[in-house]
């Protein structure tokens, strides 16, 4: 049940880890950071009343990941890993540039044994940076699971009581997007998120 619980935020994070890697190129030449971690999700509506009865509802997984203080924590604490991983690559993007305008401009002035010298350099720096980034990816994508484990590990104990609280046989899992369940009809009140929002901001 986990497992496919979550498969939607990790869905989120794999995008977030793509956009990164879209970034590493003319993004971080103009100084610009990765794109947020997690796509913007419809704010949470006023809660019904469960309907009397009711022996499932649901959550938007999605939704309570992007609006919790939880999630957010979440969210910032891969941010400011990303972007410091963004600042490295952006380092070694700045020497790459500064050496290949070095050549562009002196290539004509200086002697070929200094000239091949530079471009040796040049290429030894373009394949650690390339290295770099591969790296600074893998890093990026096992800081994204810690963030979704802890995330799960604190959020399972939370929904467990709030379907036993409620009488209900199952809470699922629904999503916004296309690529996995989707609601599109229910009665008001079997949407349990803003609810879950709520318990989960109350966890100290």
């Amino acid at each position: 049940m986990t497992s496919r619980f979550f498969t939607r935020i990790l869905n989120i994070a794999a995008m977030a880890a793509l956009v990164f890697m879209l970034a590493a190129e003319p993004a971080r030449a103009q100084g610009t950071p990765p794109a947020s971690a997690t796509p913007a999700a419809a704010k949470p509506t006023q809660a019904a009343a469960l309907p009397a009865g009711a022996r499932i509802a649901f959550v938007n997984m999605q939704l309570v990941f992007s609006e919790s203080e939880m999630g957010k924590k979440g969210q910032e604490q891969w941010r400011l890993f990303n972007d410091k991983l963004f600042a490295n690559l952006a380092a070694r993007d700045k020497e790459i540039q500064g050496l290949t305008d070095k050549i562009k401009t002196q290539q004509n002035l200086i002697d070929e044994a200094i000239l091949r010298g530079w471009n040796n350099d040049l290429g030894r720096l373009q394949r650690e940076a390339q290295f770099a980034q591969q790296e600074a990816q893998v890093q990026s994508n096992q800081m994204q699971q810690e963030v979704i484990a802890a995330f799960e590990k604190k959020v399972m104990p939370v929904l467990d009581a709030l379907r036993s609280e409620k009488g209900l046989l199952a809470i699922v899992g629904v999503q916004s997007e296309p690529g996995g369940l989707t609601l599109l009809s229910s009665e008001p009140g079997m949407d349990l998120s803003a609810e879950l929002i709520k318990r989960l901001n109350a966890v100290k």
